[in-house]
């Protein structure tokens, strides 16, 4: 039997690796613009003065929100996969393995929501990840019929009034929203890192309470997708092999993204509570279509040109960053809240739309040049030299060479 160990870095696809890090720099607009920020926390932004502000809202909204996130499910999907198959090549466990896998990001992602951030997604990863094993000897077919009803059918039902709030009577919520706000709002930007703990982990209750109806069910559709990707090797040659496959998703994306685009617009000047309720379901459906579409098209786009040497060398800048996701996600919380919270510049809910994406842009540029540093030295991140020392029991060699 194979030892168990790390992945040589020359079994890399570097259009995943590209993927990861054009999707990590989409999570870290979407969540510095409304979260770190604290503008979640702030009653809606709406009338800005200034038409950068305005162009940076619509930007985020239109092109980033959600999608960034979308991506990044469908490839720990697909990574999930991937580690399958290489463990099924190597005769290793594969189960045990990946069961270790999970519990040390469970403990890695519950770390970071308590002591630095309440939105971490990892430990959500990690407990939905666990779901995927049922499905490894599943068919194709029985893969996307289940994240067809994992996606559609939860997300439409919690949509309804009347269901949300039979839920929601029996999940924890703050007795007055707009007050508890204002209290994790004022913990962002004091001092006391005790009360700022004690909000992280109310506001991370509170928020989980009032999703979980239809993230976990959305999570898994989003990973079963993903590990569908992954075990039929659709990326294998950097996804040479599929380019038909790429281009047709790029088309149906496109028609998705202005079909939701349309909606979006006739819709928008007609108030939500004049909708009925199908009208509303159908609105609902019809952007999250939208938002899979355009990830679907954002895909096929870096795939088709990863194929030209020249926009190849120009996406690969990207690579580090995506060689190194748990760092790079994990340092963007450090570097937001030194910015945002109160033991850096406190600057949460100080600062427009056009300031925050300014912002945002300039923090990942920074993570971009740290990645490319660390990584012609050390031939992992800090973070994952950590998850896999902790994984297989021994420290993985850091040195690059």
């Amino acid at each position: 039997m194979a030892s168990a160990g790390p992945v040589p870095p020359r079994e890399r696809v570097a259009t995943l690796d590209v993927l990861r890090g054009f999707a990590l720099g989409g999570v870290l607009i979407g969540n510095l613009f409304w979260l770190y920020s604290g503008r979640i926390f702030l009653p809606g932004e709406t009338g800005e003065p200034h038409a950068l502000d305005g162009a940076a809202l619509f930007f985020v909204q239109r092109f980033v929100d959600g999608r960034a996130m979308t991506l990044l499910t469908l490839l720990f999907g697909l990574g999930f996969a991937v580690q399958l198959l290489r463990a099924d090549r190597r005769g290793e466990d594969a189960r045990r393995l990946y069961l270790r896998r999970m519990l040390v990001l469970l403990l890695i992602g519950v770390s970071h929501a308590t002591f630095l951030w309440w939105g971490d997604v990892t430990w959500t990863y990690a407990v939905t990840g666990l779901l995927l094993i049922p499905f490894v000897r599943r068919s194709d077919r029985t893969l996307l019929i289940w994240a067809a009803v994992l996606f559609l059918v939860p997300l439409l039902v919690m949509r309804i009034p009347e269901v949300f709030r039979a839920v929601m009577q029996v999940m924890p919520h703050p007795e007055d929203r707009g007050a508890f706000h204002g209290e994790v709002l004022s913990a962002m930007r004091g001092t006391d890192h005790g009360a700022l703990v004690s909000a992280h982990v109310s506001q991370l209750v509170f928020h989980i309470s009032a999703i979980a109806g239809w993230y976990f069910p959305w999570l898994l559709a989003h990973f079963l997708v993903g590990f569908y990707l992954g075990r039929r090797r659709v990326f294998d040659g950097e996804g040479a092999g599929h380019l038909r496959g790429f281009w047709i998703a790029l088309a149906i994306g496109i028609a998705l993204t202005l079909a939701g685009t349309a909606v979006f617009l006739i819709v928008g000047p007609v108030g939500w509570s004049e909708l009925s309720l199908p009208t509303r379901l159908a609105i609902v459906l019809a952007g999250e279509l939208a938002t899979v579409g355009q990830t679907a098209a954002y895909v096929a786009i870096v795939v088709l040109l990863m194929q030209r040497r020249l926009a190849r060398r120009a996406l690969m800048v990207l690579a580090p960053v995506g060689r190194m996701p748990l760092s790079t996600y994990l340092s963007q919380s450090v570097l937001a809240s030194f910015v945002f919270f109160g033991w850096g510049l406190g600057l949460a809910g100080e600062v427009g739309p056009a300031g925050r994406l300014a912002t945002a842009l300039g923090l990942f540029a920074l993570q971009v040049a740290i990645a490319h540093l660390w990584l012609r030295r050390f031939r992992y991140g800090p973070v994952e030299w950590l998850w896999r020392a902790l994984i297989y029991g021994r420290a993985a060699t850091r040195a690059a060479r």
